[in-house]
């Protein structure tokens, strides 16, 4: 679970058409961001696609097998034909083809219904006479009925069939193989469509980042605030700047501290009245959002142990340390007043012996000297002693807490190279902006973060200080402990780190001056190359929205093609349903033939009436058109030889 707030609208940019990369581990991903709202309308519509994209090749198949399959004439094999290309769609077909599959199994078993020779006759002589009991009826428009006897098929008893070859019927391994390709072609095309229309919206969503909008982006000028001669006033207002997002960062990690405690190593040990600790974490680009260079990482490790020789010693007032082992000392006022919470001072070691390095050392100093205590405490930073009679409260802080001592190291890494953390501009490879490698980096990460972070926090900094509520800031010694103190710390720093750059999008600038505002108050666009998270915002990916409806497009070209090639070539292939004219060109495409609109036409056209001419034979919709008759008939009249015009009458009506 990931905890962040979500930026305000005015400072990302989103549009499906706004393409950007969104960083992952294995690279840039090209995405687009778009609302919430709109990213439902275009999963629906996704949706949609991919059932089209099934629905083109379910047809492209049948094409291919009404065009290819060799049906041997064989009327199993063409009944078979018959039954796909009315099946409408791949699960009805998938159920006719496991039923005809179960005939065909019966018939290999012996178990079909027996039909004798005897039987075959009567059936064909029943046949027949049926069609010329058909033929006598009477039209429908009252054209007298004609006993000429002609059967739908024709055919002698020996199943020849005028304009087609013998039939040859046959149910054997073959059929059954052939149909259980085209079951299993249907079942395949059933699942992956309700698979694809699960998944593919799924995976159309990829999270919640979004491009930034160039124009809020701001940092401001650390040289120009951390100048000795202004008494430290430079140095609070970028504390000041700082401080909401040192807040967001610690807030996070008590939503969020099972997630964020997985990427921070934290190994703290308290034995005999002395602390030892031992931390290291990973940032990625990854984490920091950079499309550039999701693949750089920020190393950092470092260790910690309270040092009681650094405590000099105590008056009423103060307790005094010399840090670093030097003659240089630090004080830390006593609260024998309960009117403040508990703090903690962070020191930096400024005179490191090879400043090539990244190895920092620093020191942090608590100050609970003196506070009281609802409980006894038996931590290095809170060991109670018995509060004087004085005192409403039991217990008080004793006096001389030992500061903690660390050394954190810092290293960039890319592609199998590494340099201090002060020297990111040398690292090879690296695609970052410049804004980022000369003027934010280096001062973000030159000193260890927790100590930047520590400092913007304030009084939030430590854990104990959620114990100890205002106004009488009284502790609970023995909830209270260093691991705690300085893991919420680490961990903070860690989030902290991650939003380095979605921070400058967020700071309430004032009249700050910074080093991002250039010709119209914005950074450059090639600067903006990172991500901001927002839960206002769906992230799709730029591939699948191409992909989709480019397969969608490239079947239905597909099955135009080939059903335009199959309509103009000169392939010739048994009929399903013979032509009664002889020597004649069938221009009736087994295809369109086997629709039930021109198997009616086929049927109906064997009733000798005078409606018309069908026309639009190779069509799904057939269509009669009656005789061509003049508006008006002129007759004349033999004996007297004058003209007369009636209306004619339409034999169609």
């Amino acid at each position: 679970m990931d905890i962040y707030t979500n930026p305000q609208k005015h400072t990302y940019v989103t549009g499906i058409t706004k393409f950007f990369l969104m960083p992952t581990d294995s690279g840039g991903i090209p995405a687009v961001a778009v609302s919430k709202r709109a990213s439902v309308y275009i999963s629906s519509t996704y949706t949609i696609l991919m059932i089209l994209i099934f629905m083109v090749g379910w047809n492209l198949i049948i094409a291919v097998i009404m065009a290819f399959w060799p049906t041997r004439k064989d009327p199993n094999r063409q009944v078979a034909l018959v039954a796909l290309w009315n099946s409408g769609e791949s699960m009805n077909a998938f159920t006719l083809m496991v039923s005809y599959c179960e005939r065909v199994i019966l018939h290999m078993l012996g178990r079909g219904p027996k039909v004798s020779p005897p039987d075959l006759e009567a059936k064909r002589d029943s046949a027949d006479e049926a069609g010329a009991g058909q033929r006598s009826r009477t039209s429908p428009d009252g054209i007298s009925p004609t006993a000429e006897k002609v059967p739908l098929v024709q055919g002698g008893r020996n199943g020849t069939q005028e304009g087609a070859s013998a039939s040859n019927p046959k149910c054997g391994v073959s059929n059954l193989l052939w149909g259980l390709l085209f079951a299993f072609l249907a079942l395949a095309m059933t699942v992956g469509n309700v698979v694809s229309g699960i998944f593919v919206p799924v995976q159309l969503s990829m999270g919640h980042v979004v491009p930034p909008a160039k124009d809020v982006i701001f940092y401001p000028d650390v040289l120009f605030y951390n100048r000795p001669d202004d008494n430290g006033a430079g140095r609070a207002k970028l504390n000041s700047l700082r401080a909401p997002s040192a807040l967001r960062a610690l807030g996070s990690i008590e939503a969020s501290k099972v997630t964020v405690r997985d990427r921070v190593s934290v190994d703290v040990k308290t034995e005999e009245g002395s602390t030892h600790a031992s931390y290291n974490y990973t940032v990625t680009g990854v984490d920091m959002g950079l499309q550039t260079d999701p693949g750089l990482q920020l190393r950092v490790k470092g260790e910690c142990h309270t040092d009681e020789t650094w405590f000099l010693g105590s008056t009423d007032k103060e307790d005094t340390y010399r840090l670093f082992g030097r003659n240089k000392t630090f004080a830390v006022a006593r609260q024998p007043l309960v009117d403040f919470p508990p703090m903690v001072n962070f020191q930096i070691d400024e005179n490191t012996p090879d400043e090539s390095t990244s190895n920092t050392s620093y020191a942090m100093i608590i100050n609970t000297s003196g506070l009281y205590s609802y409980t006894s405490g038996q931590d290095p930073w809170y060991f109670t002693d018995k509060a004087g009679s004085n005192a409403s409260v039991a217990y008080e802080v004793r006096r001389g807490r030992p500061a903690l001592s660390c050394w954190e190291v810092s290293r960039w890494h890319l592609n199998g190279k590494d340099v201090d953390v002060l020297n990111l501009d040398q690292l090879p490879g690296l695609k970052l902006h410049k804004l980022w490698i000369k003027d934010v980096f280096p001062y973000e990460f030159g000193a260890p973060r927790v100590v930047t972070v520590g400092r913007a926090a304030g009084p939030s900094a430590l854990k104990s200080a959620s114990y100890a509520m205002a106004p009488s800031y009284i502790l609970d010694a023995e909830a209270s402990a260093i691991k705690d103190d300085l893991e919420r710390l680490l961990l903070g720093g860690w989030v902290s780190s991650r939003n380095v750059l979605r921070d400058t999008t967020t700071y309430d600038k004032g009249k700050i001056q910074g080093v991002t505002e250039g010709s119209g108050g914005s950074v450059p666009a090639d600067a903006a190359k990172f991500v901001l998270q927002s839960g206002d915002v769906e992230t799709l990916s730029v591939r699948i929205l191409i992909a989709v409806p480019a397969i969608l497009l490239f079947l239905f070209v597909v099955q135009k093609t080939l059903s335009c090639v199959l309509r103009h070539s000169h392939a010739t292939k048994e009929y399903i349903i013979p032509n009664k004219k002889k020597g004649a060109l069938n221009e009736k495409k087994d295809a369109v033939a086997l629709v039930a609109t021109q198997l009616f036409r086929r049927l109906y056209q064997e009733i000798p009436v005078d409606l018309g001419v069908w026309s639009h034979e190779a069509s799904i919709i057939p269509l009669i058109y009656p005789p061509e008759t003049k508006e008006q008939i002129t007759k004349t009249d033999e004996k007297t030889g004058t003209e007369t015009t009636e209306k004619p009458v339409n034999d169609a009506q």
